[in-house]
This record gives structure tokens, C-alpha cells and sequence, in this order.
């Protein structure tokens, strides 16, 4: 769920962004407004008139009300956002929903810090109609629209990127005859399909008919959750200890490790029947100084299918200090288990 989230937050940042940039260059203070307004009741102030000027079939198209020409535009853009949004939850071929968030509009653009999207290309952009004034309202209004056209011609590359690679890296990862490089290999190409649906929903919002196309991409790409949670199940994984024994179950390794499996779909156990092991060790000399006591603890996790080894992980951490031993041995663990939490999937799978 926290992918789906995610992967909508990322279609309502790019929406974010585009308002932004039209918006840029655009504030002005009362006396410039009053100059650039329309004098007469212009053609788009009706919704027969809009939809006349700025038809559904190449255009997305908003208008709003506000106290001010910029607030009118910002009203008007974030009018397309909800519109876009709304298409992405009513689309049939979406095997995604859209989750409710309670963070303010203005407030989405703090995520744009994650987005690798950028908006430079000047024909993707939201424009805006020259904003009316009507003076017995004291309200600005305004259109914003965007050409769907050129919207779908700015993220069609990453759609062709999907469409063009995740067949075959798809079809190479499940050609393998090992369980965990099989399971390695499709988590690896769900990271690479991150490109695609940065876009994909955004793009089949503003120009349904032109995404057609890349419908197969998403149906193989949920074809690849489906097969990856069916293979996670098969996988009979037995957590043993190597090295320092005590040093290692006084850490908790054991356990939060158990909990990550649990979180890929791994069966673990310590059933005689298992196909793969994890070998876990936990290395940590505490030495004292003059003042305090301290150790760089070591994590080595190895993972073996059959006899061969398929994953390697090895961390030294971060020196751990303290006033005395129990404290010493005390934050060493913490760091170990927020070790495994925060980097070990990520690295690994």
C-alpha cells in the first residue's frame, strides 16, 4: 500500500509542479493586475463557452474564482490537479486506488524533494486565460488548461523506456532456474518500472486514448506482484547463528531478521526441511579509553540456495560509545536491528 501511495503522490507532485511553473512568472502586484485583466466579459466565462474555446478532447480545462488574479490561476490549477486525481481513481484499468490524504495541497510540493521529474520542457506546462475582473464581486476568475497533446509528448519517453525494456527483463528474470535470483530478478525490475508509473497514471488521465498502448505494461507488471508473492512463498528459510553465539542472540539480530523475511513472504523456520539458510554473524569488541567505553560493531548476513551463495551482506557500523559497558552493548544493538530495518531489504532485494 505504501508503493500505491507513494506512486500517487508522485502523479499529484507532478501536478503540483506544473502549477508552479506557470505560476512563477507570473505574480504581479494589484496596480500591474488591473493592466492585464480583460475589459470585456470574455467567451470562456460560461462552461459552454469554455469547453467551446478549450474542447475536452485536446484540452483539460478549469476555472476558479479569487480575491486576486494569481489566487484565481492557483484556484484554477489546483482545479486540474482534483481533475486529474479523479481520473486516476475512476480509470478501469488502474489496479491501483487512490488513498485520501489529509495534507494540504499547498503543502504537497514539500515531497517535489524526492521527484525525479522535471518540468523544463516549456510546452508542458499549465497556461492561463488573461483573468476578468468583475468589480461588483470584487473576484478575479481565470481558465487554467493544459494541451493534452503536448502533456502525453512530455512523459511519453519514459512510457516508451517501459515498454520497450520490461518485457525482456521481465521474461530474463523469470527464465531463471534459482527460487532467490528468480525473486532477486523481479524485485529488480520492479525498481526499473518506477520510471514508467512516475507517469503512466498521469499520462492515461490527460490522454486516455494515446495509453492505450502501455495497458499491457500494467497488466505484466502486476502479472510480476503476483508471481512474486507466489515464489516468496516457496522460499523455507533457516535463520542460524555463526561465531559469537551469545553475543548474537543477546542483539535481537535473529529475531528483527526473522521479522524482514516474514515482510518479503519467506517461510522461516527451523524445520530440518528448509531450501534456503541465512548465516548470521554479530561481531563487537567493546574497548575502554580514559573516559569512555567503545566499539565498531560488524553485521554478516549470507544467504545459500542449494549450496551457493546468493547474497552477501556485511556492515561495519558507525562507532557506538558510552560510559560503561551495559550502555555500550545496549546502543550496539539498537544500531544493529536499525541496521537491518532501514538497509537490508533495500540492499539485498
Amino acid at each position: 500500500m505504501r508503493n500505491i501511495v507513494k506512486r500517487l503522490y508522485l502523479i499529484f507532485i507532478l501536478v503540483v509542479s506544473f502549477i508552479f511553473l506557470g505560476c512563477a512568472s507570473s505574480k504581479i502586484d494589484d496596480v500591474s493586475e488591473k493592466k492585464t485583466i480583460e475589459e470585456k466579459e470574455p467567451k470562456w466565462i460560461s462552461d459552454k463557452g469554455r469547453l467551446e474555446l478549450f474542447p475536452d478532447s485536446d484540452f483539460i480545462s478549469q476555472l476558479a474564482y479569487g480575491n486576486s488574479a494569481e489566487q484565481a490561476k492557483l484556484k484554477a490549477a489546483s482545479n486540474i490537479a482534483e481533475y486529474i486525481k479523479s481520473s486516476v481513481v475512476s480509470s478501469v484499468t488502474s489496479n491501483y486506488f487512490y488513498k485520501e490524504n489529509e495534507t494540504q495541497f499547498s503543502e504537497e510540493i514539500s515531497l517535489s524533494e524526492n521527484i525525479e521529474i522535471t518540468t523544463k520542457n516549456d510546452l508542458f506546462k499549465i497556461e492561463y486565460t488573461n483573468p476578468f475582473y468583475y468589480e461588483d464581486l470584487g473576484q478575479y476568475v481565470c481558465v487554467a488548461f493544459i494541451n493534452r497533446n503536448e502533456a502525453f509528448n512530455f512523459v511519453k519517453q519514459k512510457l516508451e523506456i517501459g515498454r520497450r525494456e520490461f518485457p525482456l527483463t521481465y521474461s530474463k528474470a523469470m527464465s531463471n532456474e534459482s527460487l532467490m535470483d528468480k525473486i532477486i530478478g523481479i524485485k529488480k525490475v520492479q525498481e526499473f518500472l518506477k520510471g514508467f508509473y512516475e507517469v503512466y497514471d498521469f499520462a492515461r488521465a490527460i490522454n486516455p486514448e494515446k495509453c492505450k498502448i502501455y495497458e499491457e505494461i500494467d497488466l505484466l507488471a502486476n502479472d510480476s506482484i503476483v508471481n512474486l508473492k507466489e515464489l516468496s512463498s516457496d522460499v523455507l528459510i533457516k535463520i542460524e547463528g555463526v561465531g559469537d553465539i551469545d553475543l548474537l542472540n543477546q542483539s535481537g539480530v535473529i529475531t528483527e531478521l526473522e521479522n524482514q523475511f516474514s515482510t518479503l513472504g519467506f517461510v522461516v523456520g527451523n524445520s530440518v526441511k528448509f531450501n534456503c539458510i541465512a548465516l548470521v554473524e554479530v561481531r563487537s569488541s567493546i574497548k575502554s579509553t580514559s573516559t569512555t567505553y567503545e566499539t565498531y560493531p560488524e553485521l554478516n548476513i549470507r544467504i545459500i540456495e542449494k549450496g551457493v551463495e546468493k547474497i552477501s551482506y556485511s556492515k561495519q557500523l558507525a562507532k557506538v560509545a558510552g560510559f560503561d559497558k551495559d550502555t555500550v552493548i545496549r546502543r550496539t544493538n539498537l544500531a544493529l536491528i536499525k541496521e537491518i530495518k532501514t538497509t537490508f531489504l533495500d540492499e539485498c532485494f
